[in-house]
C-alpha cells in the first residue's frame, strides 16, 4: 500500500480540511490526476495523486480537519518507480518535513513518516499506529489521555492550560494548536468536562501548581447567546484559521507601529494622465497599488532587515522580495503573492496584481500563488482609512499599509500655501527581529520613493 498525505501549502499554514473526494474507494487513479479538494485559509486546492494505482481506502472523511502531512488515504499501486518513484519521494520529503509538528506526533493514529523511509515502512508506520489506536479505544482511552503533539503541549505549558478541558477539533477529537488558540480567547466557550480519572501525557493536571506557570484566567462573562431574531454564521474553515493565525500573531510578537505622511502629488497626476490609456491597452484598470509596491520593493532592497523571519536560531535575512497584497474576498482576506516584485515594472506589476486578485476573489490560486511572501502590502485607503496598524502575518517581519490620498492645503518652501494630495504609509513590525531605527530608516527611503513619481515617467 501507499500513502497519499496532506499536502505542504504554504507557509503558516499546518492543516487543512477535506471538502470533496473527486475519486472514491474502488476507483482507478492515474499519474496527476485530482483526487481530494482540501480548504485552508489561504487557498483551496485539489490535490494530484503523484502516482498510479487504484484507491482501496479513504483515511480521513469530508468535513475532518488534517494536519500537514497526515496520511489521507491508501492506493494500491502496481510498478510504482522510476517517475513514480521520483514523485512520491518528494511527497514523503514533504510529511518528513513537518514530522514532528503539531498534528504528526509521536501516539498520533495518523503520523506521517520519516523522511527517507520507505513505501513499506510508512505503510508499517501507519498500520502499527492505527492498530496502537484500536487498542486504545478498546480499552476505553479517550483522546484525551494521547499524548499531544509537541506545539500543543508547548503551548498549554508556556500558558498553564491543562489539555483535558480543551474542547478538541482534529483528527479523533485530538486537540490541536487552533483549539487551545479559541480556548485561552473563551475557555467557557471551548471547555469540555473530563472524566474521572483522565489526564494528558507531559501536561500537569493542575495548572495552577506548576511553578512560573499562572493560569488562563476565566472571562468576565460568558458570550451572549444568539437571540430568536439573531442570525448564526458557521465559521468556514477560511474564517476559522484566519482567526487562530491572527490571534497567534497577536499573542506572540511584540508589534511597534509608526505612520509616516508623503506628498503623493506627481504620483496622482501620473496615474491620471497614463489610466485611461493603460486600461484600454492592458485591459486591466491602472491603479495605484502597482507604485506603492513598486516603491516599496525598492525600499526593502536597500533595507534588507525588514525583508526578514525571526526565528528562535536567528534573524533569516531574505535576499529574493516576494511581496504579499491582501485582497478582501467574500471568504475572507486572502495574500496573493508576488513574486520577485522589484524585477517588475508598473505595468507587470498592475497585470499581475489584477490577476492575482481576480483568482482570489474566484477561489482559484494554487499553491504557487500564496507561498513564500517575505512582506506584505495591504492597501486600507481603497476603504479610505487615512490611517490603520496591521496585524503582522506570521513569518514575516513587517506589514505596511497605504492610505487613502487626500487633498490638503500644504505649506510650500517659499512659505506660500498649495494644495497638495498626501497620504499615510503605516508600518507594523515584529519588534524581536527589528529596531524603530531601522523600520524609521525603510519608511524614509519608502516615502522618497512614492514622493519620485512624476508624470513623465514611463510605465513599462
Amino acid at each position: 500500500m501507499t500513502t497519499l498525505n496532506m499536502p505542504d501549502v504554504g507557509e503558516s499554514v499546518t492543516e487543512g480540511t477535506v471538502t470533496r473526494w473527486i475519486k472514491h474507494e474502488g476507483d482507478a487513479v492515474q499519474l496527476d490526476d485530482p483526487v481530494v479538494e482540501i480548504e485552508t485559509e489561504k487557498v483551496t486546492v485539489e490535490v494530484p495523486s503523484p502516482f498510479e494505482g487504484t484507491l482501496k481506502r479513504i483515511l480521513v472523511q469530508e468535513g475532518e480537519v488534517v494536519p500537514v502531512g497526515a496520511p489521507l488515504a491508501e492506493f494500491e499501486t502496481a510498478g510504482a518507480e522510476g517517475t513514480d518513484n521520483r514523485r512520491q519521494t518528494t511527497d514523503r520529503s514533504a510529511a518528513g518535513r513537518v514530522n514532528g509538528a503539531e498534528g504528526a506526533s509521536v501516539g498520533s493514529q495518523r503520523a506521517a513518516p520519516a523522511v527517507g523511509g520507505t513505501r513499506e515502512s510508512a505503510t508499517s508506520v501507519v498500520s502499527a499506529s492505527r492498530a496502537e489506536g484500536a487498542a486504545a479505544a478498546a480499552a476505553g482511552e479517550l483522546r484525551r489521555t494521547r499524548q499531544h503533539s509537541p506545539v500543543v503541549l508547548k503551548l498549554a505549558a508556556e500558558h498553564g492550560i491543562d489539555l483535558t478541558l480543551v474542547q478538541g477539533t482534529g483528527i479523533e477529537g485530538r486537540v490541536t494548536r487552533q483549539d487551545v488558540l479559541r480556548y485561552m480567547e473563551n475557555p467557557a466557550a471551548y471547555t469540555v468536562a473530563p472524566s474521572a480519572g483522565e489526564g494528558v501525557v507531559g501536561v500537569a493536571a493542575n495548572p495552577a501548581s506548576t511553578p512560573g506557570v499562572a493560569p488562563v484566567p476565566a472571562p468576565l462573562q460568558a458570550p451572549m447567546p444568539a437571540g430568536p431574531d439573531d442570525q448564526v454564521m458557521p465559521l468556514s474553515p477560511t474564517r476559522r484559521t484566519i482567526a487562530a493565525r491572527m490571534l497567534e500573531a497577536h499573542r506572540t510578537m511584540p508589534v511597534a507601529w509608526m505612520v509616516i505622511e508623503a506628498d503623493v502629488t506627481g504620483l496622482v497626476r501620473l496615474r491620471e494622465a497614463n489610466k485611461e490609456r493603460f486600461q484600454a491597452t492592458e485591459g486591466v484598470p491602472l491603479t495605484y497599488l502597482p507604485f506603492f509596491v513598486q516603491a516599496i520593493t525598492g525600499a526593502l532592497k536597500e533595507h534588507p532587515a525588514l525583508n526578514a523571519t525571526y526565528t528562535e536560531d536567528g534573524i533569516v535575512v531574505h535576499r529574493r522580495r516576494h511581496i504579499g497584497v491582501a485582497v478582501a474576498t467574500d471568504n475572507g482576506l486572502i495574500v496573493p503573492v508576488v513574486r520577485d516584485a522589484e524585477d517588475k515594472s508598473i505595468a507587470g506589476l498592475a497585470r499581475e496584481i489584477t490577476g492575482l486578485g481576480a483568482k482570489a476573489r474566484d477561489r482559484k490560486l494554487g499553491l504557487d500563488d500564496v507561498r513564500g511572501a517575505t512582506f506584505t502590502v495591504d492597501n486600507t485607503g481603497a476603504f479610505g482609512s487615512i490611517i490603520s496598524q496591521p496585524i503582522i502575518p506570521p513569518g514575516t517581519a513587517a506589514i505596511i499599509t497605504t492610505e487613502a490620498i487626500r487633498r490638503e492645503l500644504r505649506v510650500a518652501a517659499d512659505g506660500s500655501f498649495a494644495a497638495r494630495d498626501v497620504m499615510n504609509l503605516c508600518i507594523s513590525f515584529d519588534h524581536r527581529a527589528l529596531d524603530g531605527a531601522q523600520a524609521g530608516a525603510f519608511m524614509q527611503t519608502a516615502r522618497r520613493n512614492v514622493e519620485a513619481f512624476q508624470p513623465s515617467q514611463q510605465l513599462y
